[in-house]
């Protein structure tokens, strides 16, 4: 009896680390998937805060009082509708420029056979990666462009 338990023993003692070295071998693995992971799901936040914005803005665009066509002051009117979107993309830390916000409202909005004029907005960010060391094994991806568009048909 006393042979087979010196051989079970000897094999417990042998695999003792084999536990260990397969855990290091997987941890890099798993931190990579993890920074994957969250560097994904930032992306997709701020891909639909630009597509709310860009809505935010469309709406506030196809209200009457702020009709570019007719306004006293037309570009003062494009300037308070791209300060709409620039002020809810600041609440959100995402920081664009006017120049990033483009404002439409002769958009054609086709609703079965009859055409309707919208308000069609779209915001443009370039987003620097959360990880750029991750990153930098792919040397094209150290940024990344979002969109976010929105259309809303006028109210005049």
């Amino acid at each position: 009896m006393k042979p087979a338990i010196n051989r079970i023993h000897k094999a417990k003692n042998r695999e003792k680390g084999s536990v260990a070295v397969e855990f290091a071998m997987m941890l890099p693995l798993l931190g990579i998937l993890l920074l994957g992971v969250m560097e994904g799901g930032s992306i997709v936040r701020d891909y639909q805060v630009l597509r709310n914005a860009a809505r935010e803005g469309a709406r506030f665009s196809a209200n009457p009082a702020n009709q570019v066509a007719l306004s006293q002051n037309s570009g003062a009117t494009l300037q308070t509708i791209q300060d709409r979107v620039v002020a809810y993309l600041q609440n959100e830390n995402i920081t664009v420029s006017d120049g990033n916000v483009i404002v439409d409202q002769a958009y054609p909005i086709q609703i079965g056979n009859l055409t309707v004029m919208g308000s069609h907005v779209t915001v443009t960010y370039t987003r620097p990666l959360i990880f750029p060391g991750v990153t930098s094994l792919i040397p094209s991806l150290s940024t990344l462009q979002l969109s976010g568009d929105a259309v809303f048909r006028n109210f005049y």
